[in-house]
């Protein structure tokens, strides 16, 4: 083989490992930026789910009539013991749920639209608190009945991640509750994936082993930040736990049309009776610990049912939906019979398996309605309404007691026929 033979060889064998080298570079890099766009629209998802349940968190505190009953700054002095006792509850929500502010507006008479409540002092007279407030966008569509999140809002106070809900009197919408986060989240995701870039292409000097390591390294990390942000959109982190209603719903669109088929499952829409007397006698926080100890034992209820059979690839499910209303998934449970076993069991253990002192107190119940698939409905909308149906006509019956669905449950509660 002659010199010039050899060099050009050489020359090809470098351009090879070259082009080799840059292809796997830029699938490194095209692989990154995937995974960060992932990663904005999880942790888009998440943000949007952090602000507008903190908001609905926040409305659960307001009394509306009295809310309702402020037309003027003087209509609030007159109520100031109220004022002062919501402005302190609100501070402390702010403070569990690490919120940068939390506020209340409500619209006068004067077509104007004023703040009731705001955190934003720690200090502050009702006279500098209810000053008007200009609408931005996320706001306006609280005021047309949408729950809404904005996660750029900018506004004369600042730029932050805003969430807003409406506040209802008599099916009107009379006002909004809205909650600020710092985007610093936001901005600290964006750092990372321009780090993250920067990092690989200053690795492409180094042996090829070496950036592949790093890949490695770094893709675990995102997977990790992944899976945090799966946690926050789909699961009730405040309080219980639970998965919510986003991740149920993907679960039963699952369980109903993919690739399980039809494979039965009883569906138990469950509601706690004289919940409310919990929060208005003993407080938020007892009513908290009471839905921690409910949701332990729904859990609980899944690993001791000897009906459960869960189809494979399917998951136990127990979630919280509402304020005190909870789902729970029976996979293998198909007829009535074995429903009504499953709900009677329930029934029966709660009693003597939970022992936190409200429920005792309180005499705290389960109003259980059963719904089955694909008995009742292969629609899972359906089959949770159907659900929700027979849930009221227990309560209807005494409370503490279950029911399962059919048409006359629905005839009696004057609820229009679904499609199925």
């Amino acid at each position: 083989m002659t010199d010039a033979s050899r060099k050009i060889l050489q020359r090809n064998g470098v351009l090879i490992v070259i082009v080799f080298f840059m292809l796997t570079l830029g699938i490194a890099v095209c692989m990154t930026l995937k995974n960060s766009s992932d990663l904005r629209s999880m942790l888009e998802s998440s943000v949007k789910s952090q602000v507008i349940s903190t908001s609905i968190a926040a409305s659960e505190i307001i009394n509306v009539d009295r809310f309702a009953s402020y037309d003027s700054v003087g209509d609030v002095k007159k109520d100031s013991e109220y004022f002062w006792d919501t402005m302190k509850r609100l501070r402390q929500l702010q403070k569990d749920t690490k919120s940068k502010y939390i506020y209340v507006v409500k619209r006068f008479s004067d077509d104007k639209y004023y703040f009731i409540f705001d955190t934003d002092f720690e200090n502050t007279t009702i006279e500098e608190t209810v000053i008007e407030y200009k609408l931005e966008s996320v706001h306006k569509q609280a005021l047309q009945g949408k729950e809404s999140a904005d996660l750029n809002m900018s506004d004369e106070y600042g730029r932050y991640h805003t969430g807003a809900v409406p506040i209802r009197k008599d099916s009107s919408v009379i006002g909004f509750v809205s909650v600020d986060l710092d985007n610093t989240l936001w901005d600290q995701s964006n750092n990372v994936s321009r780090a993250n870039a920067l990092y690989l292409i200053a690795s492409a000097a180094l042996a090829m082993c070496v950036t592949l390591l790093a890949i490695a390294f770094l893709l675990r990390r995102l997977q990790e930040m992944q899976d945090k942000l799966f946690y926050l959109a789909n699961y009730d982190t405040i309080v219980t736990g639970l998965p919510n209603r986003q991740y149920l719903i993907r679960y039963l669109k699952e369980a109903s049309t993919g690739a399980h088929g039809k494979e039965p499952f009883a569906l138990l829409f469950i509601d706690l009776d004289n919940f409310k007397q919990v929060n208005d006698n003993a407080g938020h926080d007892a009513g908290d610990a009471v839905l921690r100890h409910v949701a332990e034992y729904l859990n609980s209820m899944h690993e001791n049912s000897k009906a459960f059979r869960p189809v494979a690839g399917m998951v136990n499910v127990s979630a919280r939906v509402g304020g005190d209303e909870f789902i729970q998934v029976f996979p293998g449970v198909g007829t009535e019979e074995e429903a009504g076993v499953v709900a009677q069991k329930i029934l029966d253990n709660f009693s003597s398996q939970v022992l936190d002192k409200y429920i005792k107190k309180y005499q705290i119940g389960l109003s259980i309605g059963v719904a089955l698939f694909p008995l009742h409905s292969e629609n899972y909308h359906v089959l949770i309404k159907y659900a929700d149906i027979a849930m009221y006509s227990a309560k209807k019956a005494g409370k503490n007691t279950y029911r399962i669905y059919n048409d006359d449950l629905r005839r009696e509660l004057n609820e229009p026929e679904y499609l199925r």
